[in-house]
């Protein structure tokens, strides 16, 4: 029984491994590939590699793939909507705000942060549907869009403190 768990556990961490590394590869390829600049010049790799995710889950559900999403910190309610962090050099003006809620992106316009000290960009959390990446990212008031979705971990913190 105990060696029959043990072959489980690692069939499930080669599957893991394997997707993970194709979806790096997928992500390097869309990259490499991808026709419009905006989407190489603006958005993360890791937000990129989310959208693929959910690209990939929603045409061919996989318990696997959704268990490597919700271990990164992905939100897997609603497939078809990834929170992002939308960077801007200013805040939106009202008709902005209404040409992205026509897009369908869900603006939290009370998170506005605005660009401070050494950071040229503030930004601004949103739910945007997947499918509308490309159109975000043509918009020239758009700086940079990040994931929102992901697992934060304290940096450095394994380091001895000095006191």
């Amino acid at each position: 029984m105990n060696n029959e768990l043990s072959k489980k556990s690692i069939i499930r961490i080669f599957l893991a491994l394997a997707i993970s590394f194709s979806l790096m590869l997928s992500v390097l390829l869309i990259t490499s590939c991808s026709n419009t600049e905006a989407v190489n010049e603006k958005v993360s790799a890791q937000l990129l590699m989310q959208i693929n995710l959910r690209k990939a889950q929603i045409a061919d559900p996989n318990q696997d793939r959704l268990e490597v999403m919700q271990n990164m910190g992905m939100k897997v309610d609603n497939l078809e909507m990834q929170q992002i962090f939308i960077h801007l050099s200013q805040k939106l003006s009202e008709a902005q705000v209404t040409e992205l809620e026509a897009m369908g992106i869900t603006l939290y316009l009370d998170s506005w942060i605005p660009p401070v000290g050494a950071h040229p960009t503030g930004f601004i959390i949103a739910d945007m549907p997947v499918d509308k990446l490309d159109a975000l990212t043509a918009k020239d008031y758009v700086v940079r869009l990040e994931t929102g979705e992901q697992i934060d971990k304290p940096h450095g913190g394994d380091q001895a403190q000095v006191e």
